[in-house]
């Protein structure tokens, strides 16, 4: 008798410890899994460059003519140059919008004032290379310029697909301009 009650209350506790409740690693995965769902990706941005840019030059020709670029960022506008998601991250690579302003004087007037940027020219070109580009650079050409007429190389980018684009501008004594393409890379 005594062994049918042990053997009972053995079968009994044995009973009531299966109350169906999760063991500690399920429990575990349970809560991972339940965190993963409500977790949002990491968004990670980098920019090129980090902050503002600003370049300035300032070049005299011949007698008197003095040339005034100015080559900066603007951090309001950026192109997405890369983009992709790894576990937990979303990683975004972008390249910041450049543009200039140059100012061409003599001692005696102000013979040329624009200001230039890649959306100027994908208003006149509708190549898709417009679609994602910058200005890189703009510079006074001093081998081809002369006091009579100055030479500007002004070049743009695409870093989504990794083209440009060189124009050469020569404005002459009376503000006149003219723009060609030099070079390109498609």
């Amino acid at each position: 008798m005594k062994i049918s009650i042990l053997l009972v209350a053995l079968i009994s506790i044995v009973c009531l410890s299966c109350d169906g409740r999760q063991t500690k690693k399920e429990a575990l995965e349970r809560a991972v899994s339940e965190f993963n769902l409500k977790s949002t990706p990491l968004e990670l941005a980098t920019f090129h460059p980090k902050g503002y840019v600003e370049i300035v030059t300032d070049t005299i020709i011949g007698n008197g003519i003095n040339v005034h670029i100015k080559n900066y960022s603007l951090l309001a506008e950026q192109i997405l140059v890369s983009n992709s998601t790894e576990d937990s991250s979303k990683n975004a690579s972008y390249q910041r919008v450049f543009e200039s302003e140059i100012t061409i004087s003599s001692a005696f007037k102000d013979i040329f004032s624009t200001h230039i940027s890649a959306r100027q020219f994908k208003a006149f070109d509708k190549d898709q290379f417009w679609d994602h580009a910058t200005l890189q650079h703009t510079w006074v050409n001093q081998e081809l310029s002369t006091d009579n007429l100055i030479r500007l190389d002004i070049s743009f980018i695409n870093p989504k697909n990794k083209t440009y684009k060189l124009y050469r501008m020569s404005i002459d004594n009376f503000g006149q301009q003219t723009l060609n393409l030099v070079e390109e890379q498609s």
